[in-house]
């Protein structure tokens, strides 16, 4: 799939809102999917050209908030994408179908990027720690998961 410029989504919702054609013919001229075109309006309707060239930072909490708005108001991407800005149909849809599933702690280990894929390929070096740093490894693992856990309640909380 063809990845299409800012540029080039810009100049096609400028010819959308000019009133040169259609939605759907000026989507295909430029190369672009029809529904993330409407997304793409949707968004660019209520925050302008930030959508672009400066769209929202997806944090935990923005996908939090994001999915647990859209599953409340069973809402459509468009209507996602109008209310945050956020134009990524595919997360979205992974985000609600996590949420509806896992709640939003399904949302916080969501970590950017591929998983590395090296089954077998052994670590170089087996470091061997001691009983010492073996129980101190432990408890800052858990600690991380209670500060984890806690913020997942702060956001429920304020949900």
């Amino acid at each position: 799939m063809t990845r299409i410029s800012k540029q080039t989504k810009f100049k096609a919702i400028q010819e959308y809102f000019l009133g040169v054609d259609s939605k759907r013919s000026i989507a295909r001229r430029y190369g672009l999917d029809s529904t993330a075109f409407l997304v793409l309006i949707a968004a660019y309707e209520t925050h302008g050209p930030d959508v672009l060239f400066n769209p929202p930072k997806v944090t935990t909490e923005f996908r939090i908030a994001l999915a647990s708005w859209a599953i409340k108001n069973n809402a459509s991407y468009t209507e996602i994408a109008a209310k945050f800005g956020y134009t990524g149909t595919a997360q979205m849809r992974a985000w609600k179908e996590i949420y509806s599933k896992l709640g939003p702690n399904g949302l916080l280990s969501i970590q950017k990027g591929r998983k590395p894929e090296m089954p077998n390929k052994k670590p170089k070096s087996v470091k061997k720690l001691t009983e010492q740093e073996n129980r101190l490894s432990q408890l800052e693992d858990e600690v991380l998961r209670l500060k984890i856990e806690n913020e997942a309640l702060k956001l429920l909380a304020s949900i």
